[in-house]
C-alpha cells in the first residue's frame, strides 16, 4: 500500500511510519519540520506541509491508498485556552482528501470524546472538567464533522485511552465500537499497539465510518 501519515515526528506518528515500512508499505511522512524525522528508509519519502493548508497537503496526498493522523495538540489544567485544533486540521485534510480523490481516512482520537453520566466518576468529575474536558471537547466535535459533514470519506476514529510507551506484548489489540472498552485489562495502551491497529485497520478496510476505541492486549 501507499500510506501517507501526518503527525509522523510524533511519539506515536514515528511508530505508525515505522510499522507500515516494516510490513513493505511505501510511506509518505508529511510533517512540519524534516529534521526531526531520523528514520531512513528507500521506502520512506518525508515531506513538508502546512497542515491546515489543503493546497499544502493535497500534491503529497496523490496517490495514496490511505492517509492515517496522529495529530495532536496538549491540554492544560482548567482548560484555561479554548482548543479547535482537532476540527481545524481535519477540515483542511478532507478538502485535501477530495481534491486528491483518496477516501480513506484513519485518524487517532481518544476514549471519552462524547458524554454519557455512566462513566466512571474520576472521568466526569476529575479528569474532564480538571484537564482534558476542551481536548475530548474538541476530538468529540471532529467526530461529529466527519460523521455528518463527509459521507464520502471513508473515516475511521482510532480512539486509545491514555498512551504509555511501554513495550507491546504483542497480544492482540482489544478494540470496542463505542466510547471506551469494556475490559479488566489496566487502563492505557502502548503507542506500538495504536499503530498496530492503525496499519491492521488500512490494509484490511475494517471499520469504515466507525469510532473504535482499543486498548493493549
Amino acid at each position: 500500500m501507499k500510506i501517507a501519515v501526518l503527525g509522523g515526528t510524533g511519539r506515536s506518528g514515528t511508530l505508525v511510519v515505522n510499522e507500515a515500512l516494516e510490513r513493505g508499505h511505501d510511506v509518505t511522512a508529511i510533517v512540519r519540520n524534516p529534521d526531526k524525522l531520523k528514520e531512513k528508509h528507500y521506502r520512506l519519502k518525508i515531506v513538508k506541509a502546512n497542515i491546515f493548508d489543503p493546497d499544502s497537503l493535497e500534491p503529497h496526498f496523490q496517490g495514496q491508498d490511505a492517509v492515517l493522523s496522529c495529530l495532536g495538540c496538549g491540554s492544560s489544567l482548567f482548560n484555561l485556552r479554548n482548543i479547535t485544533f482537532h476540527t481545524d486540521c481535519a477540515k483542511s485534510i478532507v478538502v485535501a482528501l477530495r481534491k486528491a480523490n483518496v477516501k480513506r481516512y484513519i485518524f487517532m482520537s481518544s476514549w471519552y470524546t462524547k458524554y454519557d453520566s455512566t462513566d466512571p466518576f474520576i472521568i466526569n468529575w476529575v479528569v474532564k472538567p480538571l484537564f482534558l474536558r476542551k481536548l475530548l471537547n474538541n476530538m468529540g466535535e471532529m467526530e461529529d464533522f466527519m460523521e455528518e459533514e463527509c459521507p464520502d470519506i471513508d473515516y475511521t476514529s482510532v480512539r486509545p485511552p491514555e498512551l504509555t510507551n511501554k513495550e507491546t506484548t504483542g497480544a492482540a489489540v482489544l478494540f470496542h465500537e463505542g466510547r471506551y472498552v469494556p475490559s479488566e485489562k489496566p487502563y492505557g495502551c502502548c503507542r506500538r499497539d495504536a499503530a498496530r491497529f492503525m496499519i491492521d485497520t488500512a490494509e484490511s478496510g475494517n471499520f469504515k465510518r466507525k469510532c473504535i476505541a482499543i486498548t493493549s492486549g
